[in-house]
């Protein structure tokens, strides 16, 4: 073949590439690539590895049931923590106690009872170890109450009156506290570090708005946040679309995924009154030793309008909420990989999100009373 014919054919056939979409859609781009643009990675909706074997897969290795316990009788578990030690910590927000049971399930101690005064809890929001104390956002988050290992109480530090609905992140190894606050008039958050001494020191306040919706102007609502040793990651909950950031409050990393389900929350605003429905949920990264990370994805399959739900549901017009559940896979570079679709598959895995010093991962299923231990194996 000679070069003209050559060339005339690899002509006809970039041609023939252009006018089918091989490659790149009809704006040009390809819908099912990711891309990576201004710090920003744009997933699809079918992760790079969706045809092959999963690239983790989750062993069973122990279900602890806590419902045989006569005293206390538990009613609820959260804000899950386990020590060194494997022994685990949370608190029954029901009865309004801070109980410790050892690895197998047993009861260690429970202490605390309704209540705002030394001890006591009021709608506590959020618990968290360091340094061989237990801290508890307390009293609708007005406060942050020290506890020892053995659930003395020890002291209590008085939050700055400005920040409304504290919720205690978590605390970093070297005594870094992240904590979230309401922000009000929209959706998002009132992120806050700080330090903890004779009281504690806010080091950085971090303003994250979801939506400039007018829709959401009489909201106060806030996506999940996940403490890492150098990033804090704001999960959104009117998109799938996660925040990375660095505790100086820059903005470092944003990841979206093509997400066709329904998100809340849902409003609707009759006078004075104003009605909130929080739907679908996007969770909070839960990450593997190899630096992969995992996202459930909790939506309504019979919603299509959050605020129109919003208005029918606030009348008794409508019909309940139908819920879908899916757990993303994706890389260290944050690119999706797989999808878990089975939706029995995935609830009966559930969140994954606490991890103890062995590599072990736990699931909370608080209504039903049991505590799931898995093992993830990488492939």
């Amino acid at each position: 073949m000679n070069t003209r014919t050559n060339r005339g054919l690899i002509s006809v056939l970039m041609v023939a590439l252009i006018l089918t979409g091989f490659g790149c859609g009809s704006s040009g781009e390809d819908s099912s690539a990711i891309r990576k643009e201004n710090g920003v990675i744009y997933n699809p909706d079918k992760g790079l590895l969706q045809d092959e074997a999963p690239p983790v897969d989750f062993e069973l290795v122990e279900t602890i049931d806590l419902s045989g316990i006569e005293e206390p009788v538990i009613s609820s578990i959260a804000y899950l923590k386990i020590d060194e030690q494997g022994n685990f910590y949370f608190i029954d927000r029901r009865i309004n106690k801070l109980i410790s049971l050892d690895p197998d399930g047993n009861l260690r101690w429970a202490t605390g009872e309704e209540g705002k005064g030394p001890g006591d809890f009021e709608n506590p929001f959020g618990m968290s170890i360091y340094n061989d104390k237990i801290y508890v956002a307390n009293v609708q988050g007005s406060r942050l109450d020290e506890f020892d290992m053995a659930g003395n109480f020890i002291k209590t530090y008085d939050l700055p009156k400005d920040i409304r609905f504290a919720s205690l992140v978590d605390i970093r190894d070297d005594g870094l506290i992240l904590m979230s606050g309401a922000n009000f008039g929209t959706v998002g958050s009132l992120v806050y570090t700080m330090e903890l001494g004779d009281s504690l020191r806010i080091r950085q306040n971090i303003n994250i708005i979801e939506t400039e919706d007018d829709e959401y102007s009489r909201a106060t609502m806030r996506g999940g946040i996940e403490m890492r040793e150098n990033v804090f990651i704001y999960s959104f909950s009117t998109e799938y679309r996660q925040q990375f950031y660095d505790y100086e409050g820059n903005l470092m990393t944003e990841v979206r995924r093509d997400f066709s389900g329904t998100l809340g929350p849902g409003i609707y605003a009759d006078g004075g009154s104003v009605s909130l429905y929080s739907l679908g949920n996007v969770s909070s990264p839960v990450f593997m030793d190899n630096g992969n990370y995992l996202v459930r994805v909790n939506y309504p399959t019979n919603i299509d309008d959050p605020h129109a739900y919003a208005r029918r549901a606030s009348t008794g017009e409508t019909e309940s909420p139908i819920y879908a559940r899916i757990m993303d896979v994706f890389n260290a570079e944050h690119e999706l990989l797989y999808t878990f679709d089975d939706l029995e598959y995935v609830e009966e895995l559930g969140s994954l999100g606490i991890r103890d010093q062995e590599g072990f991962y736990y699931s909370v299923f608080s209504n039903d009373l049991l505590i799931k231990k898995y093992k993830l194996n990488m492939n």
